[in-house]
């Protein structure tokens, strides 16, 4: 029984595929690259903000536009006999012009705008750390989990064992009804472990198909954590650099600089030029037509509108106001992420030394307790209590082991270094300079598509 007993224990978690072919985590990684929405969904509002430059830009720009008009008058004849007929006009204009010069507010206009879509892409990097480190977690979640299934289900087998062995001994005389009935509670204990840890697993995978768009297949050993900094103080000079939460706060506090100018020149000269051609038909007793032409220069300064132009300049300032807050906050952050991933990196990694040292020494307990049961120094009970203990050291360890995987990279992504480059995945990254460089002086187009229906395909097949 000894020998069943220890052997049942110590074998592997048994990993059951999901296919002929295995994933690896850089698979799991360029797959939640190339098809999660909230990707795409971060690069549809940045390219919507793309288009912020190209109007913008629209105000220091030539406006024209043709206006067509057609107007029928009747009249009575009791009123004045020149009205005998009904009143034909008809006229169509092309005007023209262009703001020269309008305070400063289109320039900063446009300074605005360029810094909201840096700070946009600097939230695209943050969001692609978002999905890249949630596949990482799914990943080492799933692993995870069937190893734990692996584990309950040897403990069903083993408890399923020492429950026919003690009925064994209890028919013979050697124990008691009360050993047979602490061997099968604690046979159905683990049978209620083994349905927790299915319906874990069951809740990983979904998880883990929701953010990398497929079920996971037969996944294999991460590799090596990433080279990481030596201690907290590097690490937080790093994330202060390189986080992309700072780059983007700083970025709004910019626009929202600008922004003020912006609203200060809304009560400053405005300086514009036109020109305006026209043409008219008008159908009455005696026919004519006319054709005008005409150009004009344009100054004025807002005097008083109702106290709404100082109304404006205070709003943009509060709003200042707010990103500079933003930012010490957002740094403040930044540093407090970075500082709790370096403690459960530390924590998950004592774990795993206290882990593995629990599992020893619970190894060479269950042995003497088995051993000693067999003499009649110990219970039933003692050996399933001995049993358990060794159990749950195993499953303690296997989760230590994911902890300090996904500690390492939130550690990373605290740091602003959980990218496509950074971690060497050798795919194509999205270039948001490629809609930017398209957008940027207004040109005519369509609307492109793609992006929306390769993500959707992958939820039909």
């Amino acid at each position: 029984m000894k020998r069943r007993v220890l052997a049942g224990l110590l074998l592997g978690a048994s990993l059951v595929p999901f296919g002929a072919w295995a994933d690896t985590l850089t698979d799991a990684l360029v797959a939640a690259y190339q098809t999660n929405p909230n990707l795409e969904i971060s690069r549809a509002a940045l390219r919507a903000l793309d288009e912020n430059v190209a109007q913008a830009r629209a105000g220091l720009r030539p406006t024209i536009d043709f206006n067509l008009n057609a107007q029928g008058v009747g009249g009575d004849p009791a009123f004045n006999d020149t009205f005998n007929s009904v009143r034909d006009t008809y006229d169509a204009t092309l005007d023209a012009a262009l703001v020269l010069y309008d305070g400063g507010s289109t320039p900063n206009a446009i300074a605005a705008a360029k810094a909201a879509v840096a700070a946009a892409r600097s939230s695209l990097r943050d969001t692609e750390q978002t999905v890249l480190l949630d596949a990482v977690t799914a990943y080492m979640d799933v692993r995870r989990d069937q190893d734990i299934v692996g584990v309950a289900e040897n403990n069903v087998t083993v408890t399923g064992e020492q429950v026919r062995a003690t009925t064994d001994r209890f028919e013979v005389g050697e124990v008691t009804r009360t050993d047979v009935s602490q061997a099968q509670a604690r046979l159905a204990l683990s049978q209620s472990q083994l349905a927790a840890a299915r319906g874990a697993l069951a809740r990983s995978v979904q998880n883990y198909i929701n953010v990398v768009g497929i079920p996971p297949n037969n996944l294999q050993p991460p590799p090596a954590i990433p080279r990481l900094p030596s201690n907290l103080s590097e690490a937080q000079t790093i994330a202060m650099r390189s986080q992309p939460l700072i780059e983007a706060a700083r970025f709004n506090q910019q626009a929202a600089q600008y922004d003020v100018e912006r609203a200060r020149a809304s009560s400053r000269l405005n300086v514009s030029v036109g020109a305006s051609v026209g043409y008219g038909v008008s159908s009455q007793i005696d026919n004519y037509d006319s054709s005008i032409g005409r150009v004009f220069l344009r100054a004025g300064v807002p005097i008083y509108k109702g106290g709404s132009l100082p109304s404006l300049v205070r709003q943009a300032q509060d709003v200042l106001d707010r990103r500079k807050a933003e930012l010490q906050n957002t740094a403040r952050l930044v540093q407090q992420s970075t500082a709790i991933s370096w403690a459960n990196l530390d924590v998950a990694r004592a774990s795993i030394v206290a882990n593995e040292q629990q599992i020893t020494a619970q190894q060479i307990a269950l042995e003497g307790v088995t051993e000693e049961a067999r003499l009649g120094a110990r219970t039933t009970l003692d050996v399933l209590n001995a049993e358990l203990e060794f159990q749950e050291a195993r499953v303690d360890l296997i989760s230590s082991k994911r902890d300090e995987y996904v500690a390492a990279f939130q550690l990373l992504a605290s740091m602003g270094l959980l990218s496509v480059e950074q971690l060497r995945l050798g795919i194509p990254t999205y270039d948001p300079d490629v809609n930017y460089r398209a957008v940027e002086n207004a040109p005519p187009r369509g609307f492109d598509t793609t992006a929306i229906d390769r993500i959707s395909s992958r939820w039909k097949n």
